[in-house]
């Protein structure tokens, strides 16, 4: 079943890979007119009266949990060892796949080594079901009981994370494999107010029905040969409704204000970045030739197709997300 692939592949390749990474050379995103993070930090009412519990475990990875709509949700919270408890950092929200959970996919995305190099908290949610994964309101072709039941635990979790941290709430991200990256992909969407930009990898997602709120700076990751969501027009699982990378990462174009044509930067023998000129906020598609359903610069899983190790899409995705933070 392709809708478990995921799951039983990272199990195997996980068992025999650790949390070290490669020093790749992330490359420079293209700036959007957003404000910029040398502006004043918000701080958040954590800075005030954060949880001593939390940050005693700071410099490695916490497995917690939070009771939403009466069901216990659990997610895994990583705070730089180095991390004040006065000074407000930013908070980068991290989304698994479908079939895979939320430590699976805080190991894949490579992003606990850039955060402690770089100073940023990293969240990674669970989802809920026998193959875990994450309700999204709007996708054609999945209709779904209570479509809003994990934007509301996002809502609760983000919540009760500004409470107890010291958080920079302009500087709050989001970014997903797969599922995940299109559940980023909706709370951009659903909650601009919130993220001041997001990094969805094999998976971008614009709804069908428009309705997103605002305006948010968007980097995608996709490759062009990926078999489960495919980077051209096609379907996922033979039934889901996909417009392809491209088409998805266009509609965020038109909404963040851009003008005319992406234009192409060749960042490696097999990547490429189409960057949108003249955004009111930077809109980029980095494609992965020959590419599969993978995270670039992670291990290889070959069931799921080709990785480069062209570029650190952990390291690539940070260099954008600083750029960016909502006034």
């Amino acid at each position: 079943m392709r809708a478990v692939l995921w799951f039983f592949a990272l199990l195997t390749f996980l068992a025999i890979w650790g949390l070290a990474c490669g020093d790749r050379g992330s490359q420079e995103a293209t700036p959007s007119n957003l404000a910029q993070p040398t502006a004043v930090a918000r701080a958040s009412l954590g800075c005030s009266r954060m949880d001593d519990a939390l940050y005693r475990g700071a410099g490695s990875s916490q497995a917690l949990s939070l009771q939403v709509d009466g069901i216990e949700r659990q997610f895994f919270l990583y705070i730089p060892a180095q991390a004040s408890r006065q000074e407000p950092i930013p908070l980068v929200y991290n989304f698994h796949g479908l079939g895979s959970n939320a430590k699976e996919q805080e190991l894949y995305s490579q992003l606990l080594p850039v955060a402690a190099k770089e100073r940023f908290i990293v969240v990674s949610p669970e989802g809920l079901g026998p193959v875990k994964g994450w309700r999204l309101p709007g996708l054609s072709g999945l209709a779904v009981d209570d479509p809003y039941r994990d934007v509301r635990f996002f809502d609760a979790l983000h919540s009760y994370l500004v409470r107890s941290l010291c958080v920079d709430e302009a500087r709050v991200y989001a970014t997903g494999m797969s599922n995940g990256a299109f559940f980023s992909s909706m709370l951009a969407c659903l909650r601009p107010e919130t993220l001041a930009a997001i990094a969805p990898v094999a998976g971008v997602f614009y709804p069908s029905d428009g309705g997103c709120k605002g305006e948010v700076p968007v980097i995608a990751f996709h490759g062009t040969q990926d078999q489960i969501v495919p980077f051209q027009p096609g379907l996922i699982f033979s039934f889901i409704l996909y417009e392809g990378a491209k088409e998805y990462v266009a509609r965020w174009a038109q909404l963040n204000g851009c003008q005319g044509e992406p234009l192409e930067e060749r960042l490696g023998r097999e990547v490429v970045r189409l960057a949108y000129p003249g955004c009111e906020a930077s809109t980029q598609l980095v494609v992965i030739e020959g590419g599969g359903h993978t995270w670039p610069g992670s291990f290889p899983v070959p069931q799921l197709g080709y990785t480069t190790q062209e570029i650190s899409a952990a390291a690539m995705l940070w260099d954008f997300f600083a750029q960016h933070r909502r006034p």
